[in-house]
């Protein structure tokens, strides 16, 4: 479990570190000092290395602890080379930044040898998984129905990227290229996600001395529905991103993954709104910062920052219950006794931050502030002059919450010395 469990460690601080460098510099005043050409690129190295590579490696680590299974070297060791590569790519600014939908790219050789072997490993790893899987999807046990889940579309989700580019045609428009790419296993990477999400959530509960609802795994089953779907799909169509396919994802999006989700809320929420126990109230707080992104999905109208608004909430959820587990597994493999009192309290920090983040984005996307665009120029009006600022103070206070929280996981490691000696190593 542990080497998987630093390189998500990683991961989240180098994505954190992009985070703070692109919304400084969408901020009004402090963006004067932040060349405009890298702003893509840090966009992206956030994206890629605190959304994917760091979720995708907290899920393989909890695999590992949940099955009791050992690392294997040769994957962690690809993985994490392609995740370094990817920083470098990012950082350094190197080849032509593409902000697709997805899995936004590098068009640069260093960038797309990283994207490989990172999931080259993560494939390997799911692999070696997946027998497991095949037995657990029926599991009477819950947690082991949705790890199975998330282990069948870790599969699908790297079979259905290589399908995807052996059929999609190379176009002369870059963006479209990797928009058709992209589309179909970007969905798949969404529902495995919500399985990393609810997972979190089942674990933290059960930590907790509670539990998600048994009859809730039947309606989880639609997470595989879907991506199935789609994998079948992207064998047959010739545009994976036709009005047809979109209307498809879109169903895919408000039923597999909406029902499973919000089912899970609304019976969580009895469960855990009188908590007063740590790993109780990061549920809550993630549960409710879940609800708060998903209704303003459903307020999206054009291309404007609602729509991040929109991710940012879904995403900030996820985070936060992995940020819970986080400090479980500190304790259980032995590099903390206990949470000092600004831990416990880092939780809400980041989500206080992250709530003004996305309230800021939003309202400033309902008065016409459009997205993925640097610095202020397109400020016309007051109230999105002030939502923006409320955009950087927010930024700045879950920035500082992951900070906090990453500086302590890395110093209750380091001060361990070689992953600790209390717990054999998983």
């Amino acid at each position: 479990m542990r080497p998987w469990f630093l390189l998500f460690v990683v991961s989240i601080g180098a994505g954190g570190f992009f985070a703070l460098l692109v919304a400084l510099s969408r901020t009004p005043v402090v963006s004067n000092f932040f060349p405009p050409q890298l702003f893509y690129h840090w966009l992206i190295g956030h994206v890629d290395l605190a959304l994917i590579i760091g979720f995708l490696s907290f899920l393989v680590s909890l695999w590992h602890d949940f099955f009791k299974a050992s690392s294997k070297v040769h994957e962690i060791s690809l993985s994490s080379t392609g995740a370094f590569l990817i920083f470098l790519s990012a950082l350094f600014g190197l080849g032509t930044p593409v902000h697709n939908n997805y899995v936004p790219t590098i068009d640069h050789f260093l960038f797309f040898t990283g994207v490989s072997l990172f999931g080259l490993g993560f494939f390997l790893t799911a692999l070696r998984f997946l027998p497991g899987a095949i037995r657990g999807v029926s599991s009477k046990d819950i947690l082991e129905t949705l790890f199975s889940l998330s282990i069948f579309l870790s599969v699908l989700f790297p079979l259905s990227l290589a399908i995807s580019f052996l059929r999609t045609p190379h176009l002369p428009e870059t963006y479209l290229y990797f928009e058709r790419l992209y589309w179909l296993p970007g969905h798949i990477h969404q529902f495995i996600n919500a399985t990393l999400l609810l997972v979190s959530w089942g674990l933290l509960l059960r930590i907790s001395g509670q539990g998600l609802k048994n009859w809730l795994r039947y309606f989880y089953l639609l997470l595989l529905f879907f991506p199935v779907l789609y994998f079948i799909l992207q064998l047959f169509v010739e545009n994976p991103i036709s009005h047809r396919v979109k209307l498809v994802t879109t169903v895919g999006y408000a039923v597999g993954i909406g029902i499973p989700t919000l089912l899970s809320v609304l019976t969580l929420l009895r469960s855990v709104l009188s908590t007063r126990e740590f790993f109780g109230r990061v549920v809550l707080l993630s549960a409710l910062m879940y609800l708060l992104g998903s209704l303003m999905g459903y307020l999206i109208a054009g291309s404007d920052l609602r729509i991040p608004a929109h991710y940012h909430g879904v995403i900030a959820s996820i985070l936060i219950a992995l940020m819970g587990l986080t400090y479980h597994y500190l304790r259980e493999l032995g590099y903390v006794e206990r949470l000092p009192r600004l831990v416990r309290i880092q939780p809400y920090l980041y989500g206080v931050g992250m709530l003004l983040f996305v309230s800021g984005l939003f309202w400033a996307g309902v008065y016409g502030a459009p997205r993925k665009t640097f610095g202020t120029g397109y400020i016309e009006s007051f109230k999105v002059y002030l939502f923006m600022v409320i955009m950087g103070v927010g930024s700045v206070l879950s920035v500082t919450g992951g900070i906090i929280f990453v500086l302590f996981v890395l110093y209750s490691i380091i001060k361990r010395h070689e992953f600790g000696v209390q717990k054999e190593a998983r």
